[in-house]
């Protein structure tokens, strides 16, 4: 129900007028807008999920690969009779931080489809940036590529799934690491950088491979489409599925001086500055 009271000037004096309104159809009818609203977003939260199915595999390999490896050293170091305790110590917990990683992404995906309403957190994303570049330099050094970080300061924060965000990095410097495999070792540097411009914050890496060629910006974006031999095309398609879902913008283009430059940016948040 819902009551109003409102004073009239009568030649009596002042009188109360009061008003009670049934309103259960009308609070009934904006349930169901809502429910309608949320289930929209929901299906809209599954088709990505179909598209992200065609990357899961490549998601889950890296630290499921990671873990294997470093299994297999404790192993060997066992059987050779070398058994450091903190070395095999640092090798557990490498695969423990693997693990985690694997299941963090499969549980961003249960996520993605239950129902409700999707909540974003306020993230940091600078500490995005140093996790993911944390976790691929194993991958840096096995290639022999430099990471370099230009991280601005302050940035405002970003509502952001810090998933699906660590997705998108890992598979950008994962394409620098494919771009640079015949590149002389002394050009194989990945440099990353943060910034802010109006209203939003954004991340750029750059590599210095061949570049993208003469292939636009966008074709690069297009589900299926790959310039690798044993590509599926579906990483990029993936990426700017993940930033759109954000409210961001992505873009690809040949870098000055050689190589190519990946750019996304995402809209600020209410929340406080790093």
């Amino acid at each position: 129900m819902e009551i109003g009271l409102n004073p009239i000037e009568t030649s009596q004096g002042v009188l109360i007028l009061a008003a009670v309104v049934d309103i259960s159809a009308r609070k009934q009818a904006e349930e169901e807008a809502q429910s309608r609203r949320d289930e929209i977003n929901r299906l809209t939260r599954v088709s990505l999920v179909g598209e992200m199915a065609g990357s899961i595999a490549h998601e889950v390999n890296q630290p499921l690969g990671a873990m294997m490896a470093n299994a297999s050293a404790g192993v060997h170091f066992i059987d050779r009779g070398d058994v450091d305790a903190q070395r095999l110590r640092e090798i557990l917990a490498a695969v423990v931080s693997d693990g985690r990683r694997a299941r963090d992404v499969i549980n961003n995906v249960r996520a993605t489809i239950k129902k409700g309403a999707v909540v974003r957190p306020n993230v940091a994303l600078n500490d995005i940036v140093r996790n993911v570049m944390h976790m691929v330099e194993p991958d840096a050094a096995v290639l022999s590529c430099e990471l370099k970080a230009s991280l601005a300061e302050y940035l405002p924060t970003i509502e952001a799934d810090p998933i699906q965000i660590q997705q998108v990095l890992i598979n950008l410097i994962g394409n620098a690491f494919d771009a640079m495999r015949d590149m002389p070792s002394a050009n194989r540097k990945i440099e990353i950088a943060t910034h802010q411009d109006d209203g939003l914050v954004g991340v750029t890496v750059r590599d210095h491979g061949p570049g993208i060629g003469d292939v636009r910006g966008e074709q690069l974006f297009q589900q299926f489409y790959t310039t690798k031999e044993e590509g599926l095309g579906m990483g990029l398609a993936i990426v700017r599925s993940i930033i759109q879902a954000h409210s961001g913008t992505i873009k690809a283009e040949n870098a000055e001086g050689g190589g190519a430059r990946f750019a996304f940016a995402l809209p600020v948040s209410e929340g406080t500055s790093e």
